[in-house]
């Protein structure tokens, strides 16, 4: 008798992608002992104006830390996107960074 096929259901696969994309897109909550910067916050609602902000730092600067509680302050339309080796494909970022941006055309950005 032939095992059962290992093969997952594409309605799973697709479930279980948006899961993953959704925790893309999540912006994370303040962690403890979050030390808070504000003349880098300054330097962020000053980039406001710009119409683009890149924040751009090694690895384990804080920059995710920064950014979230930045966004968590404002009631300005925001688009998160957390991106990872994996995301090194033109077609997938570009499908992530529309995703990204989706909710916020929805509220009439």
């Amino acid at each position: 008798m032939a095992e059962p096929s290992a093969v997952i259901p594409p309605v799973v696969a697709v479930a279980e992608r948006d899961v993953l994309l959704a925790t893309k897109l999540h912006v994370p909550g303040p962690q403890p002992g979050f030390v808070a910067r504000p003349r880098l916050v300054e330097a962020l609602d000053e980039g406001l104006a710009r119409g683009l902000i890149l924040a751009c730092a090694p690895a384990g600067f804080g920059k995710t830390a920064l950014l979230a509680g930045w966004v968590c302050r404002g009631d300005r339309p925001v688009a998160w996107l957390s991106l990872d080796a994996g995301d090194n494909d033109p077609a997938r970022f570009w499908r992530h960074v529309v995703a990204a941006l989706d909710p916020s055309f929805a509220h009439g950005v």
